[in-house]
């Protein structure tokens, strides 16, 4: 019998390690436009119509996956209270957690006086669970509370508290907090190991399976790869022995259930070590099929709905959008090949049909998409603009359709919906617009739509009035910290888009809680926050005089020392989202463009001296190509970067590697045959305009100013467009100025677009000047200037 795939069995043979040898690295496909996942570890029992919390990961204060299930808070409670606290747990075995706190909370209301301890304990820690899967703030109430009870109870020797699972749960607690280095020595404790132990005893495991899979997560998240996968291997191969043994029901059960978590946390490690074949094979095995089986096989839904959603999540990751869809489809009991309106039509499972929408939305099937979300919400697409801005009951479909609508361009949409959400009209005073509702998960995701739209007045307001503070307020006050994380981040962030660079950096410093006149070393320590030291890092690199603080923050997060060889500096750290802020910062940097090049190189795995072919070649990380390419095209080595841009589109058929492979047909015979496969939006738009802009410029050079009128006209008409759709384009923003200039603008207001176009990104400054177009764009400019010069 196949409980999961173990290093033993037959699929593992062929692609995975043995426990004591994990260092291989197939090549992997990373679609960097799929979203980043994070497995639910449901119970085979949940419903797929649950539903999933689908939030955009830049809306919401994201958080780490559930952990309770590695406790057993699904066994059922005896006495008195057994049936409310019964459904309460329920509540959060379904990922209801407002619903499962607000049930712990009036239970322990209503019931405190008369619980037993074993009840009131049961209560206390369901309620730790649900508030630690909220907000940053929930998190610190969960962890007081859990604190707050363990000291009123006894230890035992070891340091633990006697109460079972309470300190499983707070080291859970404080992970979601980013303490880390509590975290796992609360976990070290729990399976009677010492901090100071080599790695062979680390990764043994304790016999405690919770708190062995809940330690492995830990050493997922905190890049300690290598003991974390050794572990879980071993834990896998420990489950499978004891699941072949002659185990009562209930054993078994509780057995499996240890196992599927052990592989789910298995697959979300070899995601990030991008070892995405063995995460396939592994996913494959726990669905009872064979890698080599046919589509059919492969697409046909097993009875886990968690597992059938990280697979299809998984091929997303590796660009597999026919399998994914293929598997969605079966799942919604519908053919690829019916009609639109079929495949439109809603299940009676959100999670599936939003999957659905994610999926079409990376495959470029928009209106498809649009046409389920309105389907779903009970909506006609050709309805009125009223109508279909008006919310239905169902919180993620609303914020899954805002989304949309901005992927769509249709930021007026979106902006209504969010605002009829927050209980407002359009047209309502800004003292209104900017009045919090009472759901943070509606305003952040408003704040930063009106970011995009280049309303930063209102963002701003709103977010005041989400800190309690006034605008005219002084400055300590309006960088003093608000005690709500989420709102805090995305004030300082906005400011840096504002060019509140000292504002937003003192914010940030006041949340790391460093004195504002600390010394450089001990600003430039990593708060633990990676959130944070990234924003700081950022505000930094846009303040004139602080490249080196952010350089030393950077280097600090990558464990390297400032003075160290290049060879060292341009290791990779292993996190390529600390490795790639670094790459951009050094791209700012005279004298280290080299290093940026050097980095990235080591990222693919390439060596500089490496022939041409070779250099070409995607390393499998889309994020990492994309980037190496653009860094190639600024430097001027354009054929190499667009050598490699085509064969990322092969490799990764995103939407991003395209449109950075048809700028370089811009200005060229074909350029609007291809720009129709693509659908219009502000990319778009902006790429239409710059071709354009170039066929005027060519032609102001060989007929004179007035033979690139109308071209002129049409390129500023695009970007005006591009930039209605979305004002803070950098790229959009600086057209125009070209634009401008050309057309005979004053020289005050081309100036003002390029030093905009500079805040936004400030790397423009360092882009190769002596590019084709920009030579024809000069030689063009002379001849209108000089016929100005003329009148």
């Amino acid at each position: 019998m196949s409980h999961g795939l173990t290093p033993t069995s037959a699929a593992a043979n062929a692609s995975s390690p043995p426990a004591d040898s994990i260092t291989s690295k197939p090549q992997s496909k990373l679609n960097p436009e799929a979203p980043t996942f994070i497995p639910r570890l449901q119970s085979a029992e949940q419903p797929l119509n649950s539903p999933s919390n689908i939030r955009d990961r830049q809306a919401t204060a994201s958080q780490e996956p559930s952990a309770q299930t590695f406790q057993q808070h699904s066994e059922k409670h005896h006495g008195a209270y057994s049936d409310v606290i019964n459904d309460a747990y329920q509540e959060l075995r379904e990922h209801h957690f407002t619903t499962a706190e607000k049930a712990f909370r009036t239970i322990f209301k209503n019931f405190k006086k008369t619980l037993s301890q074993c009840e009131r304990h049961s209560v206390l820690l369901g309620l730790a669970r649900s508030l630690k899967e909220q907000t940053h703030e929930k998190q610190l109430e969960a962890c007081s509370l859990l604190e707050e009870l363990r000291s009123n109870e006894r230890l035992t020797k070891s340091g633990a508290s006697a109460i079972t699972n309470l300190d499983l749960t707070l080291s859970l607690c404080e992970e979601a907090l980013g303490r880390y280095l509590k975290a796992e020595s609360r976990l070290l404790i729990l399976s009677k190991k010492r901090p100071d132990a080599n790695e062979q005893a680390l990764y043994q495991p304790s016999g405690h399976y919770p708190v062995d899979i809940a330690l492995a997560r830990l050493w997922l998240n905190t890049n300690k790869r290598k003991l974390s996968e050794t572990l879980l291997v071993k834990l896998a191969a420990e489950l499978t022995q004891k699941l072949q043994s002659h185990l009562s029901a209930s054993a078994a059960c509780k057995f499996r259930k240890y196992l599927h978590d052990t592989n789910m946390t298995l697959v979300r490690l070899w995601q990030l070590m991008d070892k995405h074949q063995w995460a396939e094979n592994l996913l494959l095995e726990m669905s009872g099929k064979h890698p080599n089986a046919s589509e059919d096989i492969l697409c046909r839904p097993c009875e886990r709905s968690d597992i059938n959603m990280t697979l299809v999540r998984h091929w997303e990751v590796m660009s597999k959008y026919k399998l994914a869809e293929k598997l969605l489809l079966n799942m919604s009991d519908k053919r690829p090949d019916a009609t639109d309106d079929r495949l439109c039509k809603p299940t009676k499972h959100h999670d599936i049909d939003l999957a659905l929408v994610r999926l079409w939305q990376l495959m470029g099937k928009h209106k498809l998409a649009e046409k389920l979300l309105l389907n779903m919400c009970g909506k006609d697409p050709d309805a009125i603009e009223d109508f279909l801005c008006k919310p239905t009951r169902h919180h993620d479909i609303n914020l899954a359709l805002v989304r949309l609508w901005q992927m769509m361009g249709k930021h007026k949409l979106a902006e209504k919906l969010l605002l009829n959400m927050s209980g407002k009209t359009p047209d309502a005073s800004e003292e209104v617009l900017c009045r919090p509702c009472e759901h943070d998960d509606v305003n952040l995701p408003l704040v930063r739509h009106w970011e995009v739209m280049g309303k930063y007045k209102l963002a701003e307001k709103l977010l005041l009035n989400m800190s309690d503070k006034q605008p005219d307020a002084s400055e300590e006050l309006l960088c003093k910290i608000s005690g709500k994380y989420a709102v805090d981040l995305a004030l300082a962030i906005l400011w840096q888009m504002m060019g509140h660079y000292e504002r937003s950096e003192k914010l940030l410093l006041n949340m790391t809680g460093k004195p504002l006149d600390a010394n450089a070393e001990a600003l430039c320590k990593p708060s633990g926050d990676r959130k944070i030291d990234l924003a700081l890092m950022r505000v930094w690199e846009l303040t004139d005089g602080k490249h080196e603080w952010a350089e030393r923050l950077m280097l600090n997060m990558s464990n390297k020392l400032p003075d160290a060889s290049e060879e060292v500096l341009c290791k990779p750290s292993g996190n390529h989202e600390i490795d790639l802020a670094l790459v951009r910062l050094w791209e700012l940097i005279d004298g280290k463009h080299e290093w940026a090049e050097r980095l990235l190189l080591n990222m693919s795995d390439k060596c500089p001296d490496a022939s041409e072919e070779e250099l070409c070649k995607p390393c499998g990380h889309h994020d990492i190509d994309l980037t190496l390419a653009h860094f190639w095209k600024a430097a001027g080595k354009r054929q190499r970067a667009k050598r490699l841009i085509k064969r990322c589109c092969e490799l990764y058929h995103s939407i991003e590697c395209e449109l950075s492979l048809l700028n370089f047909h811009v200005g060229q015979a074909g350029f609007m045959e291809m720009i129709t496969r693509y659908p219009k939006n502000a990319d778009t738009l902006l790429t239409t305009s710059i071709h354009y802009f170039r066929l005027a410029c060519t032609q102001i050079i060989e007929g004179g100013p007035e033979s690139g009128k109308d071209n002129l006209k049409t390129a500023l008409e695009l970007v005006e467009s591009a930039l209605e759709m979305c004002p803070t384009i950098a790229g959009a923003v600086s057209q125009k100025a070209h634009c401008l200039r050309m057309m005979g603008a004053s020289e005050q207001v081309w100036k003002a677009l390029f030093a905009r176009a500079l805040s936004l990104e400030p790397s423009r400054e360092h882009k190769d000047k002596t590019d084709h177009w920009r030579t024809a764009e000069a030689a063009a400019f002379r001849k209108v200037r000089d016929r100005a010069e003329l009148k």
